[in-house]
């Protein structure tokens, strides 16, 4: 049997998923620290793939309060069309950058929970799945559901996410993110109930859509880069050509704000712990 491409923009059944007392046990599932490595190992492999399979936009876009240019970069292979977005910041605690620490804590720790928090399409976070036992492991394993809200709501319908989230350090100060897509539990199976949670979180007329992604920081001789690759689909009526342009406010730009958005986050964040 060929291994598992988790790195992809269909989503995965819940049977991919290591055991865990919510969903319905099977000599199939995969042991934890197994499930780990391999999504690791794979988001690894990918990162270091993308300057061969990427093609390279020349323009460097700014993404203020962040004053680090962002390189964008793209491929389109097998139906999917992913951006990789990549910066290199001051390691300090400085307007229009951020410490190391910060990035960490901004990014490694609680990841779904702060992206709502500086992000201003999330409108909703809800942890469906944990796995205390990772985090044994030094690592962190669980499935939230992400909602956005855009407006105006009259005319776009929310859009919420189910997705995986692997997060782990690296050695010599790095971490490594990972997001792939969860279908939704199918209905007559044992799962009704977390289908049911699912249900009674999401907005009634949300529309389920997917993402993956690979989001690294690594502290290099040069300062701290932040690196973002992902693949993602939104559903409903908007045509793909309108999620991949620039200027029609697409993945690329919203890639790019998010630099923007997350150290602004942090330096409010930063002036409020201040004596």
């Amino acid at each position: 049997m060929s291994p598992i491409t988790y790195l992809r923009l269909t989503p995965h059944p819940l049977s991919i998923l290591p055991d865990h007392p919510s969903l319905d046990p099977s000599p199939t599932r995969p042991p934890l620290n197994e499930f780990l490595t391999a999504i690791l190992t794979e988001a690894q492999t990918f990162v270091a793939s993308i300057p061969d399979t990427f093609r390279r936009d020349r323009k460097l876009r700014r993404s203020p309060p962040a004053t680090a240019p962002v390189h964008l970069s793209t491929r389109a292979r097998s139906g999917e069309y992913w951006v990789c977005r990549k910066s290199v910041h001051k390691d300090a605690p400085v307007p229009g950058s951020a410490s190391w620490e910060e990035f960490r804590a901004g990014l490694r720790e609680h990841h779904s929970e702060h992206e709502m928090e500086y992000t201003p399409s999330v409108s909703a976070v809800k942890t469906l799945l944990e796995w205390p036992s990772a985090q044994e492991l030094e690592q962190e394993l669980d499935v939230v559901m992400i909602t956005h809200t855009f407006h105006p709501t009259a005319l776009i319908a929310p859009r919420s996410f189910i997705v995986l989230v692997v997060s782990t350090d690296r050695p010599a100060r790095g971490f490594v993110t990972v997001q792939i897509p969860l279908t939704v539990a199918p209905a007559g199976s044992d799962l009704d109930s977390w289908r049911n949670t699912i249900s009674a979180s999401a907005p009634r007329n949300t529309i389920f859509a997917s993402y993956a992604s690979v989001e690294q920081v690594l502290a290099t001789p040069d300062g701290l880069e932040w690196m973002v690759a992902t693949t993602s689909d939104a559903g409903g009526a908007i045509p793909q050509w309108i999620q991949r342009s620039w200027t029609m406010g697409g993945v690329p730009k919203a890639v790019v704000a998010d630099v923007g958005l997350f150290l602004g986050w942090t330096a409010r964040n930063r002036s409020r712990s201040r004596p």
